[in-house]
């Protein structure tokens, strides 16, 4: 880990504590993992916390989390930090993690979490990175074919990162569920970059889905052949975002800087009249508007 193992209770972003009984004492590893869930309903913090608290013995699968989100925004301590969680079904994972429960203000099969629970879960994985000295977060989709924990961790071990890096985690990786849901996973790329920006000391830029810049309008592209010597032109094509939000850059690469946030709700669609290759991405994208550039990682074709 990247300080020489800091600990304490909780974060001073909590508002209220409600300890749960179902942990272990102390975790047994350094903390180096965020691990987001998702509570499977519009519950409050208080609420979700007060679930995790009860013991009986015709309840098997008894649960715990470090922090419970409401839908407002609000924060709550359910497990020390020292202590190690029963929330992801992994007892690796567990022992590293933070974890953290956050509420859904809509069902299924997207499982939409509102802008102030996002925004709550970024200012606090911010804060919790800050306090371990880790300068930045580590997140990669699982591949297809991994098929349990063992040949997970495994996978987490061959992302070779840095000891100054946290680590990013699901627990769809280690059980039979969709958790954290796919709305989250979805925006996850969008989030972590938002946290290793502020860990870099960037202004924040807070979360919403529900405002849009602009759509552009479908058009035919037509093949051209050029004449030999004759510079190939560019066939302009639409595509539309898979994450919520996509950073719009002064340059292609992310080593430039943010000039907007493009918010991308469903069906929103841009014009992408240039590409070429840059650090962060396979491949970027000028949009037609001239505004700037985008990771088209992030987009699919029309």
């Amino acid at each position: 880990m990247a300080k020489n193992n800091p600990t304490r209770r909780g974060s001073p972003m909590a508002s209220f504590e409600k300890i749960s009984p179902n942990r272990h004492v102390p975790r047994n590893r350094p903390v180096r993992r965020l691990t987001p869930h998702h509570v499977a309903g519009n519950l409050t913090a208080e609420r979700t916390l007060g679930l995790q608290n009860f013991i009986r013995s015709d309840v098997p699968n008894r649960v715990s989390a470090t922090y419970a989100i409401g839908s407002n925004g609000n924060i709550g301590l359910g497990l020390e930090e020292t202590n190690r969680p029963w929330t992801s079904s992994s007892e690796i994972n567990d022992n590293e993690a933070i974890t953290f429960e956050i509420a859904n203000h809509g069902g299924a099969p997207d499982w939409p979490m509102s802008d102030a629970a996002l925004n709550a879960w970024l200012d606090l994985a911010v804060e919790i990175c800050k306090f371990y000295g880790y300068t930045s977060v580590m997140y990669k989709p699982r591949p297809a074919g991994i098929a349990n924990g063992t040949a997970t961790e495994a996978w987490i071990a061959s992302w070779n990162a840095p000891k100054t890096a946290m680590l990013i985690t699901l627990h769809q990786w280690y059980a039979a569920t969709a958790c954290p849901g796919p709305f989250f996973v979805r925006n996850l790329p969008w989030l972590t970059e938002e946290i290793n920006s502020r860990l870099s000391g960037k202004k924040p830029i807070r979360f919403s889905k529900d405002i849009a810049l602009g759509t552009s309008v479908l058009r035919p592209i037509v093949p051209t052949i050029p004449s030999p010597g004759v510079p190939v032109p560019f066939d302009s094509y639409i595509v539309r975002p898979t994450v919520a939000a996509l950073n719009v850059r002064s340059g292609p690469g992310t080593n430039t800087s943010i000039l907007q946030v493009l918010r991308t709700p469903p069906g929103i669609a841009v014009t992408i009249v240039q590409e070429t290759n840059g650090p962060g991405a396979n491949r970027w994208g000028r949009l037609k508007s001239k505004v700037g550039w985008i990771a088209l990682d992030h987009t699919q074709r029309v």
